[in-house]
């Protein structure tokens, strides 16, 4: 049975565990969240606490790249109290291991919970990617953003699935919206190039994004890539060797590989330095030049 001063004490430790919360010291929150929920079994406004401390270093653990302890942290979180925002959690971590029924399980179970928490129609969309159901993927995105939610990825997402769709026009717009919105996103600013090129068919409007993608993020390989065989067609040779030696010096492997791509095509970006010896070495290609 509580103490007379239970319930003081309860809330004492509340307020200081969000002062620990707030710096990141969810070990020790979560200790003295479980010793109040010893001493005070019934006092109901400890579960949910709880649960928030483990999901929140779950996430934490997550962006850290410790996927197995934050799946462990999701999972006792929603032992403690079942919320939308651990489900969809969980349901994500599941995903990257292919475990995409029980995903689609738990995403569901986010919906009754919480059919307006923007981050599970971000997963639904993702998911349906993953199956390849790409106006249901739309939908799940265009859902999402309705509801306020947005994040860089999902932007991006939404545009793969429109693209697939053909729907050229809300592709754009949407990818656009993104890079207006998280204007520091390498990524998008390189999704907004390719757009340019793949739902517009204006290569020349690519250029700026993919330039503002590579100073965002020095190693964005495809940015210097597309800049490099942009620089190529129009005959820069010194700024597209540049760009291509950039571009290898991320991946290698994958330059050439691209490179060996683009000379098989008809229209060959880098055609005019196919046999340039310069070239060659910047890809480790010195034999294949001869």
């Amino acid at each position: 049975m509580a103490k007379p001063n239970g319930e003081g004490e309860v809330t004492r430790v509340l307020r200081k565990v969000g002062r620990t919360l707030d710096q990141g010291k969810y070990d020790e929150a979560l200790r003295d969240l479980l010793h109040l929920s010893e001493k005070y079994p019934d006092a109901g406004e400890i579960r949910p606490q709880i649960a928030e401390v483990l999901l929140r270093r779950g996430q934490s653990r997550e962006k850290r790249g410790k996927t197995r302890e934050a799946r462990a942290d999701f999972e006792r979180s929603l032992n403690w109290t079942p919320k939308a925002e651990a489900l969809a959690a969980l349901a994500r971590s599941l995903m990257a291991e292919g475990k995409l029924d029980r995903a689609h399980e738990l995403l569901n179970g986010a919906l009754e919970i919480d059919d307006t928490y923007g981050p599970t129609h971000e997963a639904i969309g993702k998911l349906m990617l993953l199956w390849q159901e790409y106006s249901e993927a739309a939908r799940a995105f265009e859902q999402a953003l309705g509801l306020g939610h947005a994040t860089p990825d999902l932007y991006q997402s939404a545009w793969d699935a429109y693209m697939r769709l053909e729907h050229f026009d809300r592709a754009h717009e949407l990818i656009l919206e993104g890079v207006e919105r998280f204007p520091e996103s390498d990524a998008l600013q390189l999704a907004a190039g390719d757009s340019f090129v793949y739902a517009r068919g204006e290569s020349a409007e690519a250029r700026p994004y993919w330039r503002r993608a590579a100073e965002l993020n020095p190693r964005s390989f495809m940015a210097l890539f597309n800049l490099a065989g942009d620089a190529a067609a129009a005959g820069k040779r010194t700024e597209a060797l540049g760009l291509l030696r950039r571009a290898a010096d991320v991946d290698l492997e994958r330059a050439q590989r691209l490179w060996k791509d683009d000379l098989s095509q008809p229209l060959k970006k880098f055609g005019d330095f196919a046999r340039d010896v310069e070239f060659g070495k910047a890809l480790g290609l010195e034999a294949d030049q001869g």
